[in-house]
């Protein structure tokens, strides 16, 4: 599960973890078979099958192996990245066009690509692939970007264990991630107290209309809550439906 992220842009809350979730799926398929090797980064945009947001975000994933020893095969962690790129393709020049009503009209598709195998950038592939961005170039180079930053990540990563062992390193992620699921029980608790009852309602509606509606039940026991969208509004022939992902974020 995801252990730290950006802190600006809740959204990747959910949706960065069910990108990787999705990479490791899709990879080690008995279908597919090919499994991540040393070497290997992953890229991938689609919002409905892959854990995307929208199109223009395009997450790359790079598994981190053990530096030495026994575990140099061993798939640690993952670190990835989201970039916004400025043009993917699409109807209309930013591919985030206002009238679209199939995502195809927004731009290029990527469910699962190796950018990066067996550390060979493979240009040739990933240019297929948006060959219909209206500035190639720079797609090429935002995305040499972020395997860079991936490739940053990794080497703090590696000394961080380095310097305080894998055991330590892998606990104190799962104390980061018991801390936060603490902090937002007693946030949820402190928010019933406030509001002195266990159900909390709310309606809006976006500008066509289409209902969304939200009840919320709350233990202030545990610490709980649940999310009850009953009498939103189907999706719509349009571009601002919420991708799975993004909704797990919610």
């Amino acid at each position: 599960g995801l252990v730290a992220n950006a802190p600006h842009i809740p959204v990747h809350l959910g949706a960065m973890q069910e990108a990787v979730k999705f990479q490791c799926r899709y990879w080690n398929d008995d279908v597919v078979g090919e499994g991540i090797q040393p070497g290997d980064v992953l890229v991938s945009n689609h919002p409905q099958l892959a854990g995307g947001s929208h199109l223009p975000d395009i997450t790359v994933v790079t598994p981190v192996f053990g530096s030495s020893g026994s575990n140099n095969k061993e798939i640690l962690f993952f670190v990835a990245s989201r970039g916004h790129h400025a043009d993917i393709g699409g109807i209309a020049p930013g591919s985030m066009p206002p009238h679209s009503k199939t995502l195809s009209e927004e731009g290029a598709m990527i469910v699962a690509f190796k950018l990066v195998k067996q550390g060979q950038f493979d240009t040739e592939g990933i240019t297929e692939l948006l060959k219909d961005s209206r500035n190639l170039p720079d797609n090429l180079s935002d995305l040499r970007a972020q395997v860079a930053a991936n490739h940053a990540g990794i080497g703090l990563l590696h000394q961080l264990v380095e310097e305080y062992s894998l055991e330590t390193v892998q606990r104190y992620m799962a104390y980061i991630q018991d801390n936060a699921e603490q902090a937002v029980r007693s946030l949820l608790k402190d928010f019933r107290k406030r509001h002195g009852s266990d159900i909390v309602i709310a309606r809006d509606a976006m500008d066509d209309g289409s209902p969304i509606c939200l009840k919320i039940t709350l233990s202030e026991e545990e610490g709980t809550a649940v999310f009850d969208f009953t009498g939103t509004g189907a999706q719509v022939l349009a571009n601002h439906n919420a991708p799975p992902a993004v909704t797990y974020s919610a």
